[in-house]
């Protein structure tokens, strides 16, 4: 897979969050879910991750201040190769050393990154059952757990353990359809609150690969395709399009951008013009990270997220030019 497309994919922008519950329980696990996304839109912090995926452990700082001029973030590497993940606003760029695979470092942006507004995407009751777990210590602090359970075969399962005083994401946990672990993202220390200085979020890996992603979305129920020059022609039920945008990659190709959400899982369909990518569909697996690319009347089709590989093979085989309404399973 070419450095360019997998730069853009990694810089991807997937976290959301919510659920469906009996209606005695919903507002209480809701009342979390809320609680978890004002606190990354709020809260200062910095702290230290341990990140576990596919048998190996890789350790990350963040940095992230939020104040009346906006949200900025740094994440960086404290092993393994060299690598950064900023965002200022609604950009987010990726620094990162070397010619090393970087598809799975849209992890990062999935599991960190600001979330969008629960109500954005609108409600995904039909898509998971979730409920309130048990209590557990995380980095010194007591957390909450929520329980997140797919009804399909198309998404993930999710635990989360969310701070009991501000509702911040301590430890996050992605399960298969069995409830096996995929992978484990936990603070191992943080400080909640704490001043950040323009400094502390300024990058210092300088001579690495570049890439940049605006990652605004509109403010309405939903995003048209009018623009788009391939769409799926069928997604799994509940998923909407949130975004829609255009950009460029390092060596000047230009794509189109499309984010699909339930409200909890993501995945990103882009299309490159001027390609000369795979003849046929390939599919190719990182972790949890699931990847469709196909080569279609000239341009290199990829379809990306922490979904199932069913779901980025079900919505890259039905890509097409937008000729009537989506269909759905």
């Amino acid at each position: 897979m070419r450095k360019s497309g997998e730069l853009v994919r990694a810089c991807a922008l997937l976290a959301l969050v919510s659920g469906s519950l009996p209606a005695f329980a919903a507002s209480e696990v809701q009342a979390w879910l809320d609680r978890m996304a004002r606190a990354v839109e709020t809260l200062n912090y910095r702290g230290t991750l341990v990140h576990w995926h596919a048998g190996r452990v890789d350790t990350l700082g963040i940095v992230h201040r939020a104040d009346e001029s906006g949200i900025r973030e740094r994440i960086y590497s404290l092993d393994g190769e060299p690598r950064e993940i900023l965002r200022d606003g609604d950009e987010v760029r990726c620094l990162l050393a070397g010619d090393q695979p970087l598809v799975v470092q849209r992890q990062l942006a999935t599991r960190l990154m600001p979330n969008l507004p629960l109500n954005r995407v609108g409600s995904p009751t039909l898509s998971y059952d979730m409920s309130l777990g048990g209590r557990e210590r995380v980095a010194g602090m007591m957390a909450q757990i929520v329980e997140v359970s797919p009804r399909d075969q198309y998404r993930y399962g999710y635990q989360f353990w969310l701070e009991e005083k501000t509702g911040m994401l301590l430890r996050s946990a992605l399960l298969d359809h069995r409830g096996r672990r995929l992978q484990q993202l936990s603070f191992v220390t943080i400080e909640l609150g704490v001043p950040i200085s323009d400094r502390e979020l300024e990058p210092v890996l300088i001579d690495g690969v570049e890439s940049t992603l605006q990652t605004s979305l509109p403010s309405g129920e939903s995003v048209q395709l009018r623009r788009a020059s391939w769409q799926p022609g069928k997604i799994p039920d509940s998923f909407k399009l949130v975004h829609f945008g255009t950009g460029q990659s390092v060596d000047g190709s230009k794509f189109e951008h499309l984010l699909y959400s339930d409200g909890l899982a993501s995945f990103s369909v882009y299309v490159e013009s001027g390609r000369q990518g795979y003849a046929s569909s390939r599919l190719e697996s990182i972790g949890p990270v699931h990847v469709f690319t196909g080569l279609l009347d000239g341009r290199q089709v990829t379809v990306v997220g922490e979904v199932p590989r069913t779901t980025v093979e079900y919505v890259g085989l039905s890509l097409r030019q937008p000729s009537g309404p989506r269909r759905r399973h």
